[in-house]
């Protein structure tokens, strides 16, 4: 068992197993590699970093806010992840969480990937899509997001 101090969750004691590994990091946090992800509730969860307490992002699954949300992972994305349908897929989004609901944002042009099974995970970036990084969780459509 790994003892994890936390900001917001206080003291987590959790297996080994439940570590996730970002092999090259989260973009701008490359230097931090190990995290666990906390349910909030059914909704959101945090991804806390293992070693560090200060460090958590709110994250929610994008597909519970925007059913429309699509697109395609990588063969390179593929291929470093060990992605298969056996292992499993989840998909989450970092949330600016703001007081005021109706200001809350998620990063749909940047989404998390993780390999369930192996507990491996990416930030990827998507290339030529109308997504944005700060999408209103209150919007019924992501292409209420700027789509022309």
């Amino acid at each position: 068992m790994v003892q994890i101090q936390t900001v917001h969750l206080g003291e987590l004691t959790v297996s080994q197993e439940d570590i996730i590994t970002f092999p090259k990091g989260i973009p701008g946090f490359e230097e931090v590699t190990e995290y666990i992800l906390c349910d909030v509730d059914e909704t959101y969860s945090y991804l806390q970093a293992v070693n560090q307490a200060e460090l958590a992002f709110i994250v929610t699954d994008p597909f519970l806010h925007f059913q429309d949300y699509e697109f395609e992972l990588s063969e390179e994305l593929i291929k470093d992840l060990q992605l298969s349908e056996e292992k499993g897929i989840a998909v989450r989004c970092i949330v600016t969480w703001n007081s005021d609901p109706s200001r809350t944002t998620a990063n749909l042009l940047a989404p998390i990937i993780f390999n369930i099974s192996d507990r491996i995970a990416r930030q990827i970036v998507l290339q030529n899509t109308f997504y944005q990084t700060k999408q209103k969780l209150n919007a019924t459509s992501a292409q209420e997001g700027g789509e022309s």
